[in-house]
């Protein structure tokens, strides 16, 4: 390969590990934060100002939601592991071919998902068991939300590209500006104008819009993304690697989604109130789970420079030290949820309604409860799953995400029979154990045959 010069702005490849991944993740923290901040917006005033049955219209296509949020989220991955082992290995040429590559699936990917989607909205509908009562709402969220697929697509990839390369400031300056503006337009729409549900997700598609416009305009001015006819261009050797990365990590979560909109289904049929308990627990663990997120893509930077340096020894002191901090940050986070949640479910909940609002505050005090401890299970999973993605492993992670799905389905088929409708809150942290040793195990097994001078996995081979 011909190495180019090009430098990064956080070279990950010297120094110490723990500060550096956490260095490079603060920003990613905070930028996180408040993407979820204006989500948790939109549901505080959905659900406290328009009613119970408005954050059920918004959480009963969650998972659905999710699923497109992942195929950004995937798709970013992708490209950042391509570019940022690109980075490692100092060569600028090829980082600019990923670029190349990058504007094109933006074009290829971002408007047909967009009309496939949109036409199959009743389907979508029918299949997750959406109550007469939201249906209404519900159709007009979830339309909004699927017209932001080609903003968020380029947003993702945006700021993937820059954090390869070293900038993960981009991310937080960004979502700063989008929730401000999402707050404002929330507040307008919903309370001036009375658009409803309806409003609020407008809100979201323009302050996603901005972020987009932010991260643009940062690498605009960057040069060493500035790319000329002969990188914008498909790049066969790069498509290879990119689909090699991408389609198990999409399989992964289409595999995921799948399970849990089988719960979703579940979930819908016992009521709007308690799908809004849902709802609300959710939006306090998407607070938690956006922290150990930012951190998992810090990590997942790491291993890339270090993949492309061929420090091996380095990233696994590096995983081991992304453990220490997740599992930390998560207690800190467990500590101050229990302190606060009293105070915190009843922003998300209309009280008009007292038996409606009563059973939500249940469902979610009880959903609470169960996924805290879970989640230091999901902590070491994402950070392990990551790794073994960057490392060029994803089939594992596919893996991981067919018995996910697995748990999740027999959690809420057989499980009420036994555990009640604690079998609804359980399956998450069911799906996070049994899917961790599938994507740990690979982790330490190919760096020791990496650092002992083996290039291949026993257990890759036949595979």
């Amino acid at each position: 390969m011909k190495h180019s010069a090009l430098s990064s702005p956080q070279d990950m490849t010297t120094g110490k590990s723990a500060g550096l991944i956490l260095r490079f993740s603060i920003p990613l923290i905070f930028g996180n934060l408040f993407q979820q901040l204006y989500s948790i917006v939109d549901a505080v005033v959905v659900g406290r100002f328009i009613g119970v049955d408005a954050l059920a219209s918004i959480g009963c296509v969650s998972w659905l939601c999710w699923m497109i949020s992942a195929l950004f989220r995937d798709t970013a991955n992708a490209f950042s592991i391509a570019a940022s082992v690109r980075v490692g290995n100092r060569d600028l040429k090829g980082f600019r071919d990923v670029i190349g590559t990058a504007v094109i699936a933006c074009a290829v990917l971002g408007i047909p998902l967009t009309v496939i989607l949109r036409a199959a909205v009743p389907f979508i509908l029918r299949v997750l068991n959406v109550q007469p009562n939201v249906i209404s709402m519900t159709t007009d969220y979830l339309i909004v939300f699927i017209y932001m697929i080609p903003i968020g697509l380029v947003y993702n990839i945006a700021v993937s590209l820059l954090r390869a390369y070293g900038n993960s400031s981009i991310t937080f300056v960004s979502m700063l500006v989008s929730t401000v503006v999402n707050i404002v337009l929330d507040l307008v729409f919903v309370l001036v104008f009375g658009w409803g549900v309806w409003g609020a997700a407008v809100a979201t598609w323009i302050a996603q819009a901005a972020a987009m416009v932010i991260a643009l305009a940062v690498l605009v001015r960057t040069p060493e993304f500035h790319i000329g006819r002969e990188e914008l261009r498909i790049h066969p050797a790069i498509v290879k690697q990119l689909l090699q990365l991408w389609w198990p990590m999409l399989f992964n979560s289409l595999i995921i989604a799948l399970g849990g909109m089988f719960v979703e289904q579940r979930t819908n049929a016992l009521g709007s109130s308690f799908t809004a308990g849902i709802a609300a627990c959710m939006k306090i663990f998407s607070i938690m789970e956006a922290v150990i997120m930012a951190l998992q893509t810090g990590t997942s930077v790491y291993v890339g420079q270090n993949l492309g340096a061929g420090k091996y020894k380095r990233i696994r002191k590096g995983l081991l030290e992304s453990l220490k901090i997740g599992v930390l940050m998560m207690g800190v986070m467990t500590v101050l949820v229990m302190g606060t949640e009293g105070w915190i479910l009843p922003l998300f909940l209309s009280s008009e309604d007292a038996l409606a609002y009563e059973r939500a505050y249940e469902v979610a005090m009880r959903n609470i409860l169960v996924i805290l401890p879970s989640m230091f299970v999901m902590t070491p999973m994402y950070l392990h799953r990551v790794t073994i993605q960057t490392l060029g492993f994803p089939k594992y992670a596919a893996i991981a995400g067919v018995l996910q799905m697995a748990a999740r389905i027999l959690t809420v088929q057989l499980g009420p029979s036994v555990w009640g409708e604690y079998a609804y809150y359980l399956h998450d942290g069911m799906a996070w154990l049994v899917s961790l040793p599938v994507v740990s195990i690979p982790c330490y097994v190919y760096l020791k045959r990496r650092i002992q001078g083996s290039a291949v996995m026993p257990i890759d081979k036949g595979m």
